[in-house]
């Protein structure tokens, strides 16, 4: 007796030493068996998750990080014909670039995706982006190469004359554009504000549900306010564009009067610097981040380069105007103005404000425009440049300073099906414990690190014959990784703190909390994020803790019995990492006694019908080792 549980010793402490996706090291010993282990060459391990290698280079050269998402679909939908970020759809993953808009990593999504949306709301980012999964498994996105290669057929050699626009509006001196509204007067290269300007930009005209940027700054609204720019030395200006909604095709100009009077529609000239104000994510758009229009000052006669002291600068804009090269104005758009006087009135009897300027330094004044009626604007955003140090009157409400992103979170979900006839031969209906799984991590921007989880698993079907528990084990973590867990639920759950790695038993009787949530809250110390993939190791426990049933991948946790393994219809090859797998005498060769599949309210095969014949297409998926089909669980 004393020799067979010192037998029992050894196994259990050679399980505490198993690694990340591997069921035991090479060299434990497995004792009597009566089944020989599968071959690694026969293996298929029904794992319905891919790895990609995804690079992304947004090319940034100002020391510039953002952050990114990954969808399956267009994040963009349309409503009332406007295109909006659809909020309730979840992206795939999400990350920060680093400091010059780069970032690589391997990360798991859904087998069954070839290809994503790469989206962000940053500045100076291309967005969105359809993106194919490449052959060799990888996400590829070089923002400068993207450009060029859709820029070609976009942009084409700049014509002389042909192209309308309205008789109250001038263009400079030798000016012309084509027919998606580059003008030839745009500087080379991109001026790029500085991170910090962009940051700011950002947050402060943006769309954020029903709240305005009136409701969060109401200091910048006043009856008949403006946000003309007034001259105090001789100086030179260039308007350099930052960004755009993708809905209306807007021209951009400005004029000048006196500083100190009071400009009307009648008085003053309009001169166009941007024929279409519309980014290059816009299809009809060719605008980036940093195109820059030096603006000429018009003295009633001629054009000159410089800007003199004692004028005002204010902004225009032609709402919807740009028309495949010609501008042409819309009666339910209209002109809008910097000098609110000049615009309409609201239903209060108020000049409606059009433009927000806000001044970042003696330099550099932020610029946004509201073409419509949400108020946000951000329709059209520029910041203006001066070329000489305190020229422009301080007298304009400054530009917050905002801090750049230092946390965000990955969202996870799915469903996890297990069968409880382990080490024996269940009947496949995959249904005898189901449980749902929503989980979101979260982590530093700038290095990945997670530092919190939180995990909700709900028990939604019962289809057992037996009584089971479930459990999860952190197995890529150690114990001193983590600071504290705490979890909310019914009664019965508990921490494994004897274990080598984080195991969490939520319930041990399935029946008695079908459809409860359970939450678990996880912080841990900065731990490296592909070491914390949900949903981890889950597992049910039959009947008694030490029947454990894992994913084919799965390792079995130290308190499970590792005796059973290769007995009765169990082939797994404990040495290699591949446990809990069957040979089956049907429409596939291979079982598992357990599948992760990668959505919600997964259609459950009814009692004792096999999971392919309520899935046909799970058959092909098998037999191909997962090349085809790997949507079955859709179908």
């Amino acid at each position: 007796m004393k020799q067979r549980k010192m037998k029992q010793l050894v196994f259990v402490s050679l399980v505490s030493a198993l690694t990340l996706n591997s069921c035991a090291d090479k060299d434990v010993y497995q004792g009597e068996q009566k089944n020989k282990p599968i071959s690694p060459t026969e293996v298929f391990d029904f794992d319905l998750m891919q790895k990609v290698n995804i690079n992304v280079d947004y090319g940034f050269e100002n020391d510039y990080y953002i952050v990114f998402e990954l969808y399956d679909q267009n994040p963009l939908i349309k409503v009332d014909d406007l295109w909006v970020k659809d909020e309730v759809l979840v992206p795939l993953y999400s990350a920060s670039t680093n400091d010059k808009g780069q970032y690589s990593s391997t990360i798991q999504i859904p087998s069954g995706i070839t290809k994503v949306w790469l989206y962000t709301d940053y500045l100076g980012a291309v967005s969105p982006v359809e993106l194919a999964i490449l052959a060799n498994g990888e996400i590829r996105f070089n923002q400068t190469e993207y450009i060029a290669s859709i820029r070609s057929p976009k942009t084409k050699a700049i014509t002389s004359g042909g192209y309308q626009y309205p008789d109250d509006w001038m263009i400079m001196e030798g000016v012309n554009w084509d027919e998606y509204g580059y003008p030839s007067n745009m500087e080379m290269g991109l001026s790029m504000p500085p991170a910090e300007i962009l940051y700011s930009i950002k947050d402060v005209y943006r769309k954020s549900g029903n709240e305005t940027i009136r409701d969060r700054h109401p200091k910048w609204f006043s009856n008949n306010a403006t946000s003309e720019i007034k001259i105090t030395k001789v100086t030179e200006l260039s308007l350099v564009f930052i960004g755009s909604t993708p809905n209306w095709a807007n021209t951009v100009g400005y004029f000048t009067y006196p500083t100190g009077t009071i400009p009307t529609p009648e008085t003053i000239q309009k001169i166009i610097a941007f024929p279409n104000a519309s980014s290059f994510s816009n299809p009809a758009g060719v605008l980036l981040c940093g195109n820059e229009v030096k603006l000429k000052y018009w003295d009633g006669e001629k054009f000159e380069d410089k800007f003199p002291e004692g004028v005002t600068v204010g902004w225009c804009l032609e709402g919807n105007a740009f028309r495949q090269g010609d501008i042409i104005k819309q009666n339910y758009a209209g002109t809008r103005y910097s000098y609110s006087a000049m615009n309409e009135v609201d239903v209060n009897g108020d000049f409606v404000q059009r433009v927000v300027a806000l001044r970042n330094s003696d330099q550099i004044v932020a610029i946004g425009f509201e073409d419509n009626k949400d108020y946000d604007y951000c329709d059209a955003t520029f910041y203006l440049k001066s070329s000489e140090y305190n020229a422009i009157d301080p007298d304009l409400p400054e530009l917050p300073i905002v801090e750049p992103p230092k946390n965000l979170t990955v969202s996870y979900s799915g469903t996890l099906t297990f069968e409880d006839q382990w080490p024996s031969a269940g009947d496949y209906d995959m249904n005898d414990v189901v449980m749902e799984y929503q989980s979101t991590v979260y982590k530093y921007a700038k290095t990945d690190e997670v530092y919190k989880i939180i995990d909700v698993f709900t028990p939604v079907h019962d289809g057992a014959s037996f009584t089971c528990g479930f459990g999860y084990e952190l197995h890529g973590v150690a114990q001193s990784d983590v600071s504290k867990i705490t979890i909310s639920g019914p009664e019965g759950w508990e921490i494994e703190e004897d274990q080598s790695h984080p195991t969490i038993v939520l319930f041990n009787n399935h029946k008695a909390v079908l459809g409860d949530k359970y939450v678990v809250t996880i912080e841990l110390k900065n731990v490296a994020q592909d070491n914390v993939i949900p949903p981890y190791n889950p597992f049910i426990f039959v009947k008694k803790r030490d029947v454990e049933v894992h994913l084919v991948k799965g390792a079995p946790t130290s308190k499970a019995d590792i005796m059973l393994f290769n007995t009765k219809s169990d082939i797994s090859d404990i040495a290699n990492g591949n446990c809990y797998i069957m040979r089956f005498d049907g429409e596939v060769d291979l079982m598992p006694f357990g599948i992760h599949i990668p959505i919600h309210r997964f259609k459950v095969p009814k009692e004792s019908k096999k999971i392919y014949e309520t899935y046909p297409d799970f058959i092909e998926w098998v037999t191909s080792g997962g090349e085809k089909n790997a949507n079955w669980y859709k179908n």
